[in-house]
């Protein structure tokens, strides 16, 4: 092979291999929780916690929360199966430390990251379970938004985003799912927050 085949060979292999690792165009199918809002800033700046949601007698659903505070935002991820079927799943952070009992609603896991009094604790805004019983869900909420929800619908009366997280808690509190009808909105599963950073 001559030098400029050689050349014209490794030229296109670069090419290639250039174009092979180019960011992949964005994809209207991917689920929402694949982007992440704001400026994630160093890692130091990461608050990140975990759910291991437990099955409650007689349901059989289990899942994983991961809730993340970065770049003034509160994230949240829930994955969990063993549900209803095509049901709109009720979840939400509740104010005790415990599963049992859970206490009052803290913060819906609705579309929104509501408050109580702000948004319904069921309904159309709460996750649709798949064909399988399976939720893939992500929500995300400013911390300055939220802020004014907790003054406006809880009558917090906070003065930043500090003493929000510090209302907030979230190393004391606890996440139930329920059965998507009711009432009662039977707890299916449930599990205790715990920081993992």
């Amino acid at each position: 092979m001559s030098s400029n085949s050689t050349r014209a060979c490794l030229l296109a292999c670069a090419v290639f291999l250039i174009g092979g690792c180019a960011e992949p165009a964005a994809d209207p199918l991917m689920p929402a929780f694949a982007v992440k809002p704001g400026d994630p800033g160093a890692a130091s700046d990461r608050v990140l916690y975990q759910v291991r949601l437990g099955a409650t007698d007689p349901f059989r659903a289990q899942g994983v929360v991961l809730l993340e505070i970065v770049g003034g935002y509160l994230t949240v991820t829930v994955h969990a199966a063993g549900l209803d079927p095509n049901a709109r799943i009720p979840q939400h952070i509740h104010v005790n430390p415990t599963c049992n009992p859970g206490g009052g609603v803290l913060v819906n896991l609705d579309a929104n990251l509501t408050v109580p009094t702000e948004g319904p604790g069921v309904g159309a805004a709460y996750p649709l379970s798949n064909q399988a019983g399976v939720v893939n869900y992500y929500a995300s909420r400013s911390l300055t938004d939220l802020l004014a929800a907790v003054n406006t619908y809880q009558g917090a009366g906070l003065a930043s985003v500090d003493a929000l997280l510090t209302w907030l808690n979230l190393d004391n509190r606890n996440v139930h799912m329920h059965v998507s009808s009711g009432p009662p909105f039977h707890v299916v599963n449930c599990g205790e927050l715990e920081r993992i950073n």
